[in-house]
């Protein structure tokens, strides 16, 4: 057989092929130890979309997690993405070996999973085909995620017709058969996530069907096989957490990667606490005493025999005079132990502060804490907490988080309901009409892209700079720039006049 190269790389064996590409395993000319995964574009009409994804891989490159791109160039007719060869094996080929995951394992790989995503999402990019397939553990255990060919991002020209499914269906939401464009597609990889999990700790899916039709329709119409149907080892907490992720309505699902993974990660951290306090059934401690402990105990013995001689042989009064409780003890209540209220009084405590836009009723550790409340703070014991904001008026009714409070260490936590729109954008054609309807104009520095509230109504999909009709009269905004290290937070009141047009601007810069 001729050897085979494409520009620099002789290729080794071809791995797979598929619509899109050709795949094989390659190695430098030069630098015969220097493995790549050459992708070679099979359908010219793929052309633009086979850019995307190299530039994707690119924008992404700063996460040791996902497969990274080593090169991008044309070789005669054909083009080519030269990418990082992963020493390691799919999630799907461990399961054909191994079988299910076990529970610990395989919450651990979905939550370094999740947290792959929201770098993603972050940078404005959906992978849309999230699976056992594409994603791998290397021989050092990394998680990798692969395969970003039919990836998103917010600012991709239409390359996939509107109502044209893209993804494996087996993965796939229900909106994902139908897309438009406002289709949410970090709540697809959320699903995909969340069926991957399913999958793992059952090894069957949560839907089965014959074909992407029929599939389509029991994702539509039927609720999932609940996972501790297919798994008794499967906690209800964690059966909820799964099928939270798997609801049909994307609104009602995770609302972020980041919120799906604290949800897991305070799942694992409780359960690996009761494993270190509860020993695990069929390894029960040796009832026998070691040779060790036994010196101890004699140790133990003697030293108490020679203190209890010693208090024998002082006199009586003296011996009474010691017993004699201390004046402030004597109000104490006779039941309670001395040394358990200073235990009390000195347990380790931590406090987090908790605001709410616009509002919400507050439960920590599932127990409500303030009702209705915009701001509240908490001190609790340390470790992990759970966190639950309940606005029923709101899009997203409930919002689920975690924390970790540490000694003495106070935290911050903002969140942020949906609320149906009220105030529109002045190029709506739903914008109220009128001789007493007002505008206002809000901008920011550094110009575009902070969030817009108007009275304590998220303006979703509407960012500084934008203009807006209201009704004349008080009202308040607020502006929110997202930030690397944390949201900027402006507030203002306006009050508007009957036909008044009115410019409002956040500085941010000082």
């Amino acid at each position: 057989m001729e050897e085979q190269s494409f520009g620099s790389y002789k290729v080794v064996k071809k791995i797979g092929a598929g619509g899109m590409a050709r795949v094989f395993l390659a190695v430098h000319k030069d630098i015969p130890n220097l493995k790549v995964v050459l992708k070679i574009l099979s359908d010219p009409n793929l052309v633009e979309r086979f850019k995307q994804e190299a530039d994707k891989l690119a924008l992404l490159d700063g996460h040791p997690n996902i497969c990274q791109i080593k090169h991008f160039f044309n070789h005669g007719e054909d083009m080519v993405i030269a990418m990082e060869y992963i020493d390691g094996v799919t999630l799907d080929d461990k399961m054909k070996v191994s079988g299910k995951f076990p529970i610990p394992d395989a919450m651990k790989i979905v939550s370094e999973v999740l947290d792959i995503l929201e770098f993603a999402h972050q940078k404005g990019i959906y992978h849309r085909d999230i699976k056992p397939s594409n994603i791998m553990i290397d021989n050092s255990g990394r998680v990798k995620i692969i395969d970003f060919g039919i990836a998103k991002a917010k600012t991709d020209p239409n390359l996939t017709t509107v109502g044209t499914a893209c993804g494996t269906p087996a993965y796939m939401a229900p909106e994902q058969f139908v897309p438009n464009d406002e289709t949410d597609y970090a709540k697809i990889d959320i699903y995909a996530t969340g069926t991957t999990l399913y999958y793992m700790l059952t090894n069957q899916l949560p839907f089965k069907g014959d074909n992407e039709f029929v599939l389509r329709d029991a994702k539509l119409f039927t609720n999932p096989i609940k996972p501790r149907d297919a798994n008794s080892e499967i906690t209800k907490p964690l059966e909820e957490i799964i099928l939270k992720s798997l609801k049909k309505d994307p609104q009602e699902r995770y609302h972020s990667a980041t919120e799906m993974k604290n949800a897991l990660d305070h799942l694992r951290i409780k359960k690996e606490t009761e494993t270190e306090l509860i020993r695990p059934s069929g390894k029960q401690p040796d009832p026998r005493p070691s040779s060790k402990l036994k010196w101890f105990i004699a140790a133990g013995v003697a030293i108490i025999a020679i203190i209890a001689i010693i208090l024998l042989m002082q006199p009586s009064g003296k011996h009474e005079e010691t017993q004699k409780p201390p004046p402030d003890t004597l109000k104490t209540d006779p039941t309670i132990k001395m040394d358990t209220v200073t235990t009390i009084a000195e347990r380790p405590t931590g406090l987090v502060a908790i605001s709410i836009t616009p509002s919400g009723d507050i439960f920590f550790d599932n127990h409500l804490h303030t009702k209705g409340a915009s701001f509240t703070s908490i001190t609790s014991d340390t470790g992990w907490h759970s966190i639950r904001i309940q606005n029923h008026q709101a899009i997203n009714k409930e919002i689920v988080d975690s924390i970790y409070l540490e000694t003495n260490k106070a935290n911050t936590k903002k969140y942020s309901f949906q609320m149906p729109q009220i105030a529109t954008s002045a190029n709506n054609s739903t914008t109220p009409q009128g001789s007493d309807i007002s505008t206002i104009i809000i901008g920011s520095k550094p110009m575009g892209g902070a969030k817009i509230y108007i009275d304590g109504v998220f303006q979703e999909k509407r960012q500084t700079p934008n203009t807006f009709k209201l009704k004349p009269g008080r009202h308040d905004i607020r502006v929110v720039l997202p930030l690397e290290n944390g949201d900027k937070i402006k507030d203002s009141t306006v009050f508007l006049s009957e036909n008044d047009t009115f410019r409002v601007i956040f500085d941010f810069e000082n």
